[in-house]
């Protein structure tokens, strides 16, 4: 069910959210994990198209064999203990409802699993997984410290390691530092998936959905072709050096696979490299998607515009991009003034003093 002002549609599976903007978008979901932004207004031809194909694609799912009820100890039990506990039975209805949008596909992934097992990197990961929608992402902290907190009472486990996850700042995502990049790039050698996902997001500025469903069709003549979900922009992104060398030994349609092959679904890629950052040991709030600003500070650093910026990273804002090219101006500025004073007080130096020319005028 969703609506478009006061119309509304029924579609199965389709879910409504607005962004932080207060749009409004439009997902196909199943209580899988896994979710995909559908393009335009529901009801048009581009909308419609690509709902009939994920239906398409995920009806087999609907035929396979159900999992056996989850073990005690595990997370599905506590996510069903937690449903039919006092505390969340005296929530609101719409707080009830979006809680188990959040809970609801995580135990579907990850019910048969200990409790006990779960640990501070996995919730980051998920965390990640979101990322294109912080609040989103927020959210699913949030919902799960609860939930872990209800385990500790519940005697589950002893600590909550979802205190202290940090949470993201609405609308705002930092660029990597040079010092992260270097740690990544340390961490994840050329020739991992790992570098290649790192170096197609860093020298594309793509977000993460496009990123995943990137394929070898769509490189062509050194550059690499992608229309943005979000925006419906289409772009034609000229491969940097390194990009091309990363993407010579792709074996496989997809650009991005997982370990065993397959093409990655957004949250997947997310989460899978929220894993990889982890292991980069680099901070919280260094995400997949703050390499996208990553891209543009580096082009603004180049001393390209804002339309060229632009031009790669298909914002439609004007007022974002110049944040990166007067950063980039401040910075270089601010090291043409510091080299003029050395220069200045070099100078100073050298100078003999009327004093000192004085002193050593030879007499007549």
């Amino acid at each position: 069910m969703g609506s478009i002002g006061m119309v509304e549609f029924e579609l199965k599976y389709v879910d409504a959210q607005r962004d932080r903007r207060g749009r409004v978008l439009y997902y196909y979901f199943r209580r899988s994990g896994r979710r995909w932004r559908l393009p335009g207004e529901p009801l048009s031809e581009g909308f419609m198209a690509e709902y009939r194909r994920l239906l398409a694609e995920t009806a087999p799912a609907l035929s396979s064999p159900e999992r056996p009820t989850n073990p005690p100890g595990s997370f599905g039990a506590l996510v069903t203990d937690y449903f039919a506990a006092p505390e969340f039975r005296a929530k609101a209805a719409n707080t009830q409802k979006m809680y188990r949008h959040v809970l609801e596909p995580l135990a579907e992934i990850h019910g048969h699993k200990p409790v006990a097992l779960l640990e501070r990197r996995h919730i980051r990961q998920w965390r990640d997984a979101r990322g294109d929608t912080p609040g989103i992402a927020n959210m699913v902290v949030k919902v799960v410290r609860l939930l872990l907190s209800y385990a500790v009472d519940a005697e589950y486990r002893k600590d909550n390691p979802a205190q202290r996850i940090k949470l993201f700042k609405l609308g705002e995502y930092r660029a990597w530092s040079d010092e992260e990049c270097a740690a990544f790039e340390l961490r994840w050698p050329p020739g991992t998936m790992q570098r290649r996902a790192y170096t197609l997001a860093k020298y594309t500025g793509q977000r993460c959905g496009d990123l995943a469903r990137m394929t070898r069709a769509h490189c062509k003549d050194g550059s690499i072709r992608v229309v943005q979900q979000k925006t419906g922009a289409e772009l034609w992104i000229r491969q940097h050096q390194d990009l091309t060398v990363e993407l010579a030994n792709v074996d496989h349609l997809s650009l991005l696979t997982s370990s065993k092959g397959a093409a990655f679904d957004p949250d997947a890629l997310g989460r899978w490299f929220a894993d990889a950052i982890d292991q980069a040991g680099l901070p919280d709030d260094c995400v997949l998607h703050g390499l996208r600003k990553t891209a543009a500070r580096m082009l603004a650093e180049a001393g390209c515009s804002v339309h060229e910026i632009m031009s790669v990273t298909g914002h439609k804002s004007l007022s974002k991009v110049e944040r990166y090219t007067r950063a980039a101006h401040q910075k270089t500025l601010a090291s043409a003034a510091i080299l003029k004073l050395e220069n200045s007080n070099r100078t100073e130096i050298a100078k003999p003093s009327s004093a000192s020319s004085a002193k050593h005028k030879p007499r007549g």
